[in-house]
């Protein structure tokens, strides 16, 4: 048995210590490699505390912000300054360094005997070993079956983002997205390979953290970490009856271990319409309207004299007159740090918007708090939990015959926006029937929407490979709308305010086992059960010829007639979900998956549904034969084949309703008393069953001289069957209409995305993005229907006739009506 030395003894003989271990008064102290001088106990008390510090550069030596520098097996730990630099104490000569930062190797270096340490960071060898979130885990991006396409914060942060959307806009092929309105913070169209639904939503399913159905609208774009678009039934069949539209996973920052950090930046920005839209003007329309008015044989309405003055003076822009230059601001501020038990993230912003449209605007204010904490050695936690307040006002209306926009593109520019009282003109006498646009912009539309949502789960490791993950949240949305338009033409103001509430749980259940066996069988078994329950309740009151229209909104009971509104819904969907992914020899790759929804939507049979998909993978650049071939640093084929679903109906689609009111078929006079009677308002159809989208896709990905050129190409194609058809019923059955599965809908095409590190230098770095895709959608079938006529309302013109159809051979919204020849 070895004798532990006394303090004395220890001070009394100079010798050089490789490892010594001991404890005196309580403490621990531990000696390496260093030599302790017998008379002075002060050098071995200045050995323990040393200050450390350094520059941490890329591999190209620029300074590096952010790199986490911790002690090992220790709490200890700092993040390096903008200037890449960093100064840490240890207590120890044993000590050692650990250097990490996203999407580059950590690197460990002793601190015996230095003073100062200089790192030079070097990026991970591939991107495919980067661990991308997958729907309920996450995977290796080499061993991915599907299309998924990665978006990190490196290339949105310098960009002025407003709104997710903002993020994916332009970032993959296959994605379209579209702006519906242009106001600030309004509707946004978001399409992944097509469109699959005629009268459905055809908008992607968002999963927020886990949290399924979740609004992106909600999220502030600066809390984002990743996101991942999934694009083929391989990746999305497991989100089953949601998934055929495709699904963005949206995943938000996290703590890390280290002192708190405090960040907070500002903006101001500057906003302006891109580009107007081309018209005559004064000058040229009024020439334009007499000749129109010479072949029509009726009387000219502008005189010579009242055309030459319109020539030489010009006359009124009415798009200048609604659109202006629209100043904005944010701030925000983020505190982040931890230690290994647990992490925090926190945010706060504030986000207001101008509209480039007058008397139009946006504000957000948004609060996260995201905490992830180590229980145990066995069991981890996590919880986030999110605020968000949105304001719009958008006069502007939506892409409409009624809009804003619409009227301004529609009013003569010979016509003013004021008359000789300096009272708005209320008639274009020349042009059109719609309302003055300057009136339009003074009405209200304001939208006051509070959000509330948390979740978390718990991670329990039963054995090694094996994990419980349970997970809970919940989403509460509350939306008020206030709404005033002044109607001078016919004098009768109106106004109405909404409310609307939605409460949403989910619980999700997830079993895991991941081993590797004889170092060339991997192997990832996932078993889920989800519950999600969805509650909805609105009210409504609008009020027609307000005998006080100054008030607007406000008390509007006092009215001539107002009328009441008021819904409520209930849904619940069960799912269990099954996944296998295996990986041979890190070359041959086969992901399976199932998943059985049971919905509240349908009935009897249809009530449940199952949506397999399966996915394999060849990385040829992992054969023996490929590794001659130093250019080609990554070389993978792609298929797979899945279902996926939509729900895209009312709730209480297959239940029939009524209606009870006045003007009613049951309605009769009895007794000179007008009694009011129900009659059936949508029949129900218990037959109805979900749409089911069938999808196939081939690609390869491609990666030359270690990943610095990248190509993804794919070709897909989507079956969509059953679609959901509104069809109207004659009225000696009742009238109404129903829904019915009638109808396909083909997508098909080819995206490809380039990506390349042009130049890497130290003051200077160029990557390029380049992505393409060709999509061709085709009606193939309408059922018993040769055609249907929809109004897509997006015209300036007189009228609001249908001007879209459906039909067989043709795309969904395919333009219907006469092509213009042209104005003679």
């Amino acid at each position: 048995m070895k004798k532990t030395p006394t303090r004395d003894e220890l001070f009394k003989c100079p010798l050089k210590i490789v490892l010594l271990s001991f404890v005196f008064a309580g403490f621990m102290l531990t000696l390496g490699n260093t030599r302790v001088l017998a008379d002075d106990p002060d050098n071995l008390m200045a050995l323990q505390q040393q200050v450390i510090s350094g520059v941490i550069s890329d591999e190209i030596g620029s300074p590096m912000p952010g790199v986490n520098i911790q002690v090992e097996g220790t709490t200890i730990g700092t993040i390096s300054d903008a200037s890449g630099k960093y100064s840490i104490t240890v207590s120890n000569q044993n000590a050692v360094l650990v250097f990490s930062f996203v999407g580059y190797n950590q690197q460990k270096i002793p601190v015996a005997g230095k003073s100062s340490i200089n790192v030079s960071m070097e990026p991970s060898v591939s991107s495919l070993e980067e661990v991308v979130v997958v729907g309920y885990g996450t995977s290796k991006k080499s061993d991915l079956t599907g299309s998924i396409v990665a978006v990190t914060e490196d290339t949105y942060k310098n960009q002025p983002v407003v709104r997710v959307d903002d993020i994916l806009q332009g970032r993959s092929a296959g994605v379209n997205v579209t702006s519906v309105s242009g106001a600030p913070g309004g509707t946004t169209s978001i399409r992944i390979r097509g469109s699959n639904s005629i009268t459905g939503n055809n908008e992607p399913l968002y999963v927020i953290d886990g949290f399924v159905g979740g609004n992106m609208a909600n999220v502030n774009p600066t809390d984002i970490e990743t996101i991942q678009v999934l694009k083929d039934a391989s990746s999305t069949a497991i989100y089953g009856s949601r998934g055929a539209n495709g699904v963005v996973l949206i995943t938000t920052k996290k703590g890390t271990v280290g002192k708190p950090k405090l960040s907070v930046t500002g903006r101001y920005f500057v906003s302006n319409v891109l580009k107007k839209i081309p018209l005559l003007n004064a000058g040229e329309f009024a020439q334009v309207a007499n000749e129109r008015a010479d072949v029509l044989g009726s009387s000219r309405p502008f005189t010579d004299q009242q055309v030459a003055d319109f020539i030489a003076n010009g006359g009124y822009d009415w798009q200048d007159m609604i659109f202006r230059t629209a100043g904005g601001q944010e701030v925000q501020m983020d505190y982040s740090g931890g230690t290994d038990a647990v992490t925090y993230f926190i945010s706060g912003n504030y986000f207001d918007q101008d509209g480039i449209i007058i008397n139009s605007g946006f504000k957000r204010y948004s609060l996260r708090t995201n905490i992830d904490a180590k229980l145990s050695e066995k069991l981890r936690g996590s919880l986030k939990v999110n605020f968000a307040r949105r304001e719009t006002n958008n006069t502007s209306g939506s892409l409409n015959t009624n809009s804003l926009v619409a009227g301004a593109t529609a009013w003569a520019p010979t016509t003013p926006p004021y008359d000789a009282n300096g009272k708005l003109t209320l008639v274009d006498p020349v042009s059109s029937i719609k309302t003055n646009p300057i009136e339009l912009a003074t009405n209200d539309a304001i939208n006051q929407s509070n959000t509330f949502s948390t979740n978390g789960n718990f991670v329990y490791q039963i054995i090694k490979g094996l994990s419980l993950d349970v997970g809970f949240g919940v989403d509460y949305n509350n939306t008020q709308g206030k709404n005033f338009n002044q109607s001078l033409q016919t004098n009768q103001p109106s106004a109405s305010r909404t409310s609307n509430e939605t409460i949403f749980l989910q619980n999700t259940n997830m079993l895991t086992y991941n081993r590797t066996f004889n170092d060339i069988h991997n192997i990832i078994i996932t078993g889920v059960a989800e519950y999600q329950w969805q509650q909805a309740e609105s009210f409504g009151v609008t009020a027609n010829v307000l005998l006080f229209p100054f008030l607007r909104y406000n008390n509007i009971v006092l009215a001539n007639s107002y009328a009441t509104t008021n819904n409520y819904t209930k849904s619940t969907i069960g799912s269990y979900i099954g996944r296998v992914n295996y990986n041979l020899l890190n070359r041959y790759l086969v992901t399976a998956s199932i998943r059985s929804d049971r919905s509240s939507k349908f009935r009897g049979k249809n009530q449940t549904s199952v949506f397999p998909s399966v996915g394999i993978g060849w990385r040829i650049s992992e054969e023996e034969f490929m590794q001659g071939v130093p250019v080609i640093s990554n070389l993978k084929l792609r298929a797979s084949w899945g279902q996926t679903g939509s729900q895209a109906v009312n709730v209480y689609g297959t239940v029939t309703s009524y209606n009870t009111a006045a003007n009613v078929a049951a309605t009769s006079w009895l007794n000179g008393t007008l009694t009011s009677g129900i009659n059936i308002g949508n029949p129900g159809n218990e037959n109805l069953k979900w749409e089911t989208t069938t999808q196939t896709n081939v690609g390869f990905d491609l990666g030359l001289l270690k990943d610095r050129f990248t190509l993804e190409a794919d070709y897909f194609l989507k079956n969509t069957t059953d679609l959901l058809l509104s069809e109207p019923l004659p009225g000696y059955v009742g009238g109404g209409s129903i829904y019915r599965n009638v109808g396909a809908v083909r997508n098909s095409g080819f995206e490809f995305n380039l990506n390349a590190r042009v130049i890497e230098r130290k003051n200077f770095s160029w990557n390029l993005n380049f992505n393409v895709s060709v999509l061709h959608n085709e009606v193939t079938d309408l059922g018993d229907n040769p055609f249907i006529l929809t109004s897509g309302g997006a015209g300036a013109g007189m009228l609001t006739n249908p001007e879209m159809i459906l039909k067989p051979g043709y795309c969904i919204s395919s333009y219907y009506g006469f092509k213009s020849l042209g104005i003679w």
